[in-house]
Parts: structure tokens; sequence; C-alpha cells
């Protein structure tokens, strides 16, 4: 995300505040950050598609930055094998999803890894919760492009099977 890789055009939200795109919700963005509408009810979530499978093996967050006292302080995330696809969460062994704590502040950053790695295409953070009056995010994805040389035998060892219909 952070060096451009992932077009702009493939960093969507639920809703934008202002001059606050879905394409400020780079980690490090020196101009501007994701802000979700104020009073925005149901879930809120921003995401990004890879363009490719690959291995999600966490995420990295920051809130607003600079002079911008607001950031998330926990979430969940959620996973897509392709657009349209069934949302699959990042869950524990018993098939809940997991909240992961936030920030804490509004500009360090917070390395979120999951216990094992999701094969996905594309990766979303739902917000759960908020410090000041805004949902704002800056955020990386962590992972390894899926060789397509790889062996069926080899992506059976290195992934856990995901249902998604």
């Amino acid at each position: 995300m952070e060096n451009g890789e992932i077009p702009d055009a493939n960093i969507q939200a639920t809703s934008v505040y202002g001059s606050n795109r879905a394409t400020n919700g780079r980690l490090n963005h020196h101009w501007g950050f994701w802000c979700s509408v104020p009073g925005q009810s149901g879930t809120i979530w921003i995401q990004a598609d890879i363009g490719y499978q690959t291995y999600v093996s966490g995420v990295i967050t920051q809130g607003g930055g600079q002079r911008n006292p607001y950031w998330v302080t926990s979430f969940t995330v959620s996973t897509f094998m392709t657009a349209g696809a069934d949302e699959v969460f990042v869950a524990d062994r018993n098939g809940n999803a997991i909240i992961f704590p936030g920030n804490v502040e509004k500009d360090a950053k917070l390395t979120t890894t999951f216990s094992e790695p999701v094969h996905a295409r594309i990766v979303r953070i739902n917000c759960l919760s908020k410090a000041n009056h805004y949902y704002a995010l800056r955020f990386e994805i962590l992972g390894c492009k899926i060789d397509r040389y790889m062996t069926q035998r080899d992506r059976m060892r290195r992934m856990p099977s995901v249902n998604v219909n």
C-alpha cells in the first residue's frame, strides 16, 4: 500500500469525510488520512484489493497523524478471495472473529500479526471503536504473493483451506 503498488482505485471505504479519502489510508501518508463520516451507523471499514492472491500475515495501522487526534482503538480483519466472494474473518480456533486492539495515539505504528496467514486478495479492516470523534486510519498489509508455480501440495502444507464458495 505505502509504496503505491496497490492502485488508488483498489482502495475503498464505507464512507469518506471531507477530503479524507480512502486513498489517504496508506501507511505514513503525509497529506492526510482516511476518515469516515461522523455519526455513521453500521459497519465502518476500509479495504484494499491487492490485485492478486496473497498470503496475508497481518496489518500495520496508524491514526490520523500530525494535528489530527483521531484513531481506531479496536478492529477486526476480514478477507475476500475475489470481489463478491464471501467475507471471511480472521478468527480464533473456535471460529470467532478476533477483535484486535488498535492504536493508542495518532501517529505511532501498530503491527498486528495473525496466528496463521490467510489466503486472500481483498483485505478489510472493520473499525469497532475510536478515539475522539472520528474513525481515522492509515494502514499497510503484511504478506507475500502466492507463487503461481507452487505445487498444490506446497499450498496445502502452507495454508489451511478456506471455504469461500
